[in-house]
């Protein structure tokens, strides 16, 4: 493959953080919180004399509702992580461009070789050869689509190497092999998740709609299956993904003259990569190799596809809620109005956490085994975070913000753990759910609607025939499609 030529002054195409309108931060006012709210207690660090924060009181689950650090502790914080970032961002060079383009080659040569063997397999003469060279390929495209995903597709996605002005190794053209459109997951990843992260309300990210991971969600028993609906979307993870932005763009467009246009635009977008995928992995490709060469070599290059696209949504989900929902991952209940880029900062480092591991782990993570170095420096290539982590650990040290990290094993059954914990109500949680079912209403419940929500909520109900059996979210979706 080519290379192009060294680039001696890299400059990123992705801002860190994103100036927020008026309007935006109107949208993050803070909860209401009451002095027997138990919310209000839930800080991590107490304050010690010295004005650090006291790392030998922790709490499960931490909720932050004020700035763990000073404006001029996290200023200085700032400037330290400032240059750390660009120490490194000027060294980016031929290096770094011929490692994006080696894990390039290595995705789409080993997705070849694993197709081969997946038709291959069909006409094993024994059962046992038959087995192994399925279990072969199915694991060899396995790890493409892992490394498609996690060290290609991510990091691309997120500008990491604009700065290389290659073809189509760029934010702006690259996709990635699953069913979400690459614009839709730029907004609610690059923007909303990276912008206002662990901020309930802002960050959909936090639960994605679908389970209840902090004291701020308030529980209903739907929330009593928390830990059936992670299986769910730890299967369809890709899916889940596909139509998380559907979900949330509703409500983020809401005030447009131009919603209907807008969600029309998206929807449309996501059914015509659903389709394309769906018809290579699942069409294309097994009728090419039965009209080639016969059935069982369809037959075992389908259920290799479909083996490899679950396998790749499991890890994919694991290693994301693993640098999310830990037990120290930090929740935020409002975004400051005066939020400094070093308090965005400890705001990442506080709500993200590391998982500890081999070089090929990283890689098999696409460096999200970092996700601490990720959120602070999302658009930094993600090869250097390993180099830089024992730095940004020192510093976080030095601010006495904790820096979370452990074993996969380790991190995996934390975020089980919260997963479980909060799919159970506290007594006061169930007392305030029974008030409130004894005070419902049902004759005098009156909702205040906008336009927007009307015209979604009977589009919705418009979709008839056996769309009807189908997730709402995917009926919005098809509503605003046509």
């Amino acid at each position: 493959m080519r290379l192009l030529p060294p680039v001696t002054t890299p400059q990123s195409a992705v801002p860190i953080l994103t100036p927020l309108s008026d309007a935006q931060l109107a949208k993050n006012a803070p909860l209401p919180l009451t002095p027997q709210s138990p919310y209000t207690q839930l800080n991590d660090k107490a304050i010690n004399d010295s004005g650090q924060p006291d790392t030998s009181t922790r709490t499960r689950y931490p909720t932050v509702t004020d700035a763990p650090l000073s404006k001029s502790q996290s200023d200085a914080l700032a400037v330290e992580l400032n240059a750390l970032y660009k120490s490194v961002m000027d060294s980016l060079g031929s290096e770094d461009a011929r490692y994006i383009q080696r894990i390039y080659a290595t995705v789409v040569y080993s997705e070849v070789i694993a197709r081969g063997l997946l038709a291959a397999a069909g006409r094993m003469p024994s059962k046992r050869s038959l087995v192994a060279t399925w279990l072969l390929g199915t694991s060899l495209l396995s790890f493409s689509k892992i490394l498609n995903n996690m060290e290609l597709g991510h990091n691309v996605m997120h500008g990491q190497y604009d700065w290389m002005q290659h073809p189509h190794l760029n934010s702006q053209k690259f996709d990635w092999d699953i069913v979400c459109p690459t614009p839709l997951w730029q907004h609610s990843h690059n923007y909303l998740h990276h912008t206002f992260t662990n901020i309930v309300g802002r960050d959909h990210d936090v639960g994605y709609h679908l389970i209840r991971v902090t004291d701020e969600q308030p529980w209903t028993p739907e929330d009593r299956y928390n830990m059936f609906s992670t299986a769910v979307l730890a299967f369809g993870f890709e899916w889940a993904v596909a139509f998380h932005d559907i979900q949330i763009s509703v409500d983020e467009y809401a005030d447009s003259p131009d919603l209907h246009k807008i969600m029309q635009q998206k929807s449309r977008a996501l059914f015509a990569k659903i389709g394309r995928q769906i018809c290579k992995d699942y069409i294309a490709l097994p009728s090419v190799v039965a009209m080639t060469l016969d059935r069982r070599s369809a037959f075992s290059t389908l259920s290799g596809n479909m083996t490899a696209n679950t396998v790749r949504n499991l890890w994919t989900w694991a290693v994301i809620f693993c640098g999310h929902f830990t037990e120290q991952a930090h929740i935020y209940t409002h975004l400051d109005a005066n939020e400094s880029k070093g308090d965005w900062y400890v705001r990442q480092i506080l709500g993200s956490s590391n998982i500890k591991g081999s070089k090929w782990f990283h890689l098999l993570t696409g460096n999200l085994s970092h996700q601490i170095e990720h959120h602070i420096f999302p658009d930094m290539p993600a090869g250097h975070y390993a180099k830089i982590a024992p730095q940004v650990q020192t510093i976080c040290r030095k601010y006495g913000l904790s820096y979370n990290t452990g074993r996969f094993g380790t991190q995996l059954k934390q975020v089980l753990g919260r997963i479980y914990h909060f799919s159970k109500p506290s007594e006061k949680e169930w007392q305030a759910y029974v008030q409130s079912v004894e005070n419902a209403d049902s004759t005098t419940l009156r909702y205040d609607r906008s336009a927007a929500d009307l015209e979604d909520k009977l589009a919705i109900e418009n979709t008839g025939g056996l769309t009807r059996f189908l997730p709402p979210v995917v009926r919005k979706a098809i509503s605003y499609a046509w």
